[in-house]
């Protein structure tokens, strides 16, 4: 079963979370992961996508949304 994009976009976040980088990077990260996973997206539709979901990872490793 392919991952979802929650899931894509969570696993990158945290790596770059892992790493010591700021919230712009995270998304960078999010997106870059994002459009190599998914090779029919366009880079605005994975930056549309990294920004419409993000507010949820963002809270994930403090028990928000995204951590169900």
């Amino acid at each position: 079963m392919d991952p979802s994009l929650l899931e894509i976009i969570g696993s990158a976040v945290s790596s770059a979370r892992g790493q010591g980088l700021g919230v712009e990077e995270q998304r960078d990260a999010a997106e870059a992961v994002l459009l190599a996973m998914v090779p029919s997206l366009t880079p605005s539709i994975a930056n549309l996508v990294v920004e419409q979901l993000y507010p949820f990872i963002g809270d994930r490793d403090m028990g928000g949304i995204a951590a169900l």
